[in-house]
């Protein structure tokens, strides 16, 4: 089987081919840590809807970043 490359936060990690982003991110055990509000998923620079996760695909050298939205005071 053959892997694509992408970066996640800036770490280079590998996958299937047309793994879905929630299958990779379940994956790598943070699937059910993002699920919850306030944490967004962007790829390639455009954030995800959540709903959509399980549809999007990834693709070699695509660019995952995870965001969490921090109150503050």
């Amino acid at each position: 089987m053959s892997f694509i490359t992408i970066l996640l936060n800036g770490a280079q990690m590998s996958c299937a081919p047309n793994t879905s982003v929630l299958a990779f991110l379940t994956d790598q055990n943070i699937g059910q840590d993002i699920s919850q509000n306030g944490v967004a998923v962007a790829k390639n620079g455009t954030i995800l809807a959540k709903p959509l996760w399980d549809d999007i695909h990834l693709q070699n050298n695509d660019k995952l970043d995870i965001f969490t939205l921090v109150a503050g005071g």
